[in-house]
C-alpha cells in the first residue's frame, strides 16, 4: 500500500514539476515576443518620424542598413548584414568559382559543373543551363579539372 501511495506521490510531482517548467518557458517566451514586438514598434514610429519631420530628406535605404549594421556589430565581427543586391556577391563568396561567362562552377568528379547562370551574360545567352557539365572548352578537355 505505501509503494503505490508513494509512487503516485512520485508521479504527481513529477507532473507538476513539469507543468511549472513548460509554464515558465511559455511566459518567458510570451515576454520576449512582447519585448521584441515592442522594440520594433519603437523603431518603426522613430523612422516614420524621422521621414515625415526631419529637416533634410533620408534615405530609407541607408538609414535602415546602417541601423541593422549597428544592431549586428553588437554581436560578433561574423554577424553580417547583405543586401539584396549582394547577393550575387555573397554566393560567389561562399559557394564557388566565378567561371568567367555569367555562372558559378563547381568540380563535379573529372569535369566541371555549372551551379548557376545569371541572366543576361554569356553563358546565359549560350543556352547553357545550371547542372550542364563543361567536357571541352574551344576543343581543350577539362577532364581531371573538375
Amino acid at each position: 500500500m505505501k509503494k503505490g501511495l508513494s509512487r503516485r506521490i512520485i508521479i504527481f510531482v513529477s507532473l507538476v514539476l513539469f507543468g511549472a517548467l513548460t509554464t515558465g518557458f511559455l511566459i518567458s517566451q510570451d515576454t520576449r515576443d512582447f519585448r521584441i514586438a515592442k522594440n520594433l514598434d519603437i523603431f518603426f514610429t522613430m523612422f516614420r518620424e524621422l521621414n515625415t519631420f526631419y529637416v533634410d530628406d533620408i534615405d530609407p535605404d541607408k538609414l535602415v542598413k546602417a541601423g541593422i549594421d549597428k544592431m549586428l556589430s553588437t554581436l560578433d565581427p561574423y554577424t553580417v548584414y547583405y543586401p539584396e543586391e549582394e547577393s550575387d556577391e555573397f554566393t560567389f563568396m561562399t559557394t564557388g568559382k566565378y567561371g568567367g561567362i555569367g555562372s558559378m562552377v563547381r568540380g563535379n568528379g573529372d569535369y566541371v559543373i555549372i551551379s548557376e547562370v545569371y541572366k543576361g551574360f554569356p553563358a546565359d545567352k549560350a543556352g547553357i543551363k545550371t547542372g550542364d557539365l563543361l567536357k571541352k572548352v574551344d576543343g581543350v578537355s577539362l577532364k581531371g579539372s573538375g
